[in-house]
């Protein structure tokens, strides 16, 4: 009987210990899925590599209800655990489609092809195989990175228009050096970029991305931060106390339909941000606070349109193409931070928060992944700056040299 009880307590054990590693190594790959910051994102299926559950420098624009927004967030699919035995390929090596989504952002796009809800009515030719240059002479000539001034609007529009700057942002900055565009992708983490952002003569930032607390990483520097219209009207971003929105030059954006002009979007914005705006110019009348024309956003997605292999997303560009675009209208050279994702690549959206989606790199709302095809192609530096720093060098527009003007 006691040889019996041995045995069974001995069988116990190794079926404990059995357990512990089997329990141990699943846990391991699941740690891998949800922890690890930028290993590992490619699966292998019919010899071609797609990528899954990376994240973006901005956020989607949402016109979702909190219901299919929350469904949204459930059904962030995890990578397959195959993937950690499959050799990794260099992060957007190649211009990048539809093909490599993930089926659930192929099934957003198409959505958002269907609601068509800026009522876009693009003729144009697509896969317009531009060089380098003649794509950005094209953005040089093309896209009016404008910002509204008091002249714009009515005359029987000063109660509101009163409070627009007198001068375009361009008149007032001028031209700069060298500026540093940071995005908030969570790829960011564990970069110590800090130092080389803040030696940049100007730093641009998004929303309310902070610096304090991650200085090492991000920087402690601001000069530009350019806000879309949600932040400035909905109150849980506290646009009108939080100290975060001071002492730096603001931009702000609001869409329109596609074919809508200045006083169209003004009577119908898709936020009605103006009450805001007014309340922040009157408490704060010296700081500047520019807002883009609305027609520039779609002046820039026909040029993205035009240059992707198929059709986009019928929604304006992301707060981070049109933040780079608009340094390139004001700065010599422009040091794009994690726009492309580097080596560090994350399913985490934001460096400062854990929300994880890979609508984030490649675009729910926004035309996210045509957008960084455009940039990667107009890219000055090295694919190693790209895979150690998520770098991208980028030329100025002022003084680019056109043989032909492009209309």
């Amino acid at each position: 009987m006691v040889r019996v009880l041995k045995k069974l307590g001995l069988l116990t054990v190794v079926v404990c210990i059995s357990c512990f590693l089997y329990v141990s190594f699943f846990k391991h790959l699941n740690d891998l899925d949800n922890a690890e910051e930028g290993h590992d994102i490619f699966t292998y299926n019919r010899n071609t590599y797609k990528q899954k559950n990376i994240s973006s420098p901005e956020s989607n624009r949402q016109i979702n209800t909190d219901e299919s927004r929350k469904k949204q967030i459930n059904d962030v699919p995890k990578r397959s655990m195959k993937s950690i035995f499959y050799k990794k390929v260099k992060l957007w090596e190649r211009e990048m489609s539809h093909d490599d989504l993930i089926p659930r952002l192929q099934k957003v796009m198409r959505n958002y092809q269907e609601m068509n809800a800026y009522k876009l009515k693009y003729q144009g030719k697509i896969n317009q195989q531009r060089e380098s240059h003649d794509l950005l002479c094209h953005l040089k000539h093309r896209v009016n990175m404008a910002t509204l001034k008091r002249s714009d609007l009515p005359d029987n529009e000063t109660h509101w228009s009163q409070y627009l700057p007198d001068k375009d942002i361009h008149e007032v900055v001028g031209k700069l050096k060298r500026c540093a565009v940071v995005s908030s992708a969570g790829a960011i983490r564990g970069s110590r970029l800090g130092k080389e952002i803040d030696s940049h003569d100007a730093v641009f930032r998004f929303n309310a991305a902070p610096t304090k607390g991650y200085e090492a990483d991000v920087g402690s520097k601001t000069t530009f931060r350019l806000l879309n219209s949600q932040v400035i009207t909905q109150k849980e971003h506290n646009f009108l106390e939080n100290p975060i929105y001071k002492d730096v030059i603001l931009i702000m954006w609001d869409p329109s339909p596609y074919d809508a002009d200045i006083y169209q979007w003004y009577k119908k914005p898709e936020y009605d941000f103006f009450e805001s705006y007014k309340k922040y110019r009157t408490a704060n009348p010296e700081q500047p606070f520019y807002i883009l024309k609305p027609q520039t956003l779609w002046q820039f997605w026909n040029i993205i349109q035009e240059s992707a292999p198929e059709l986009i997303q019928p929604n304006p560009p992301s707060s981070g193409s049109t933040g780079i675009l608009l340094m390139m209208n004001i700065c010599d050279e422009v040091n794009v931070y994690e726009f492309l994702p580097s080596s560090r690549l994350t399913d985490r959206c934001y460096y400062f928060q854990q929300f994880m989606d890979s609508a984030c790199t490649y675009g729910g709302y926004h035309p996210l992944l045509y957008e960084k095809n455009l940039f990667k192609k107009l890219n000055q530096g090295t694919e190693d700056d790209i895979t150690k720093n998520g770098k991208m060098t980028l030329p100025g527009l002022k003084d680019l040299q056109c043989l032909n003007e492009t209309r």
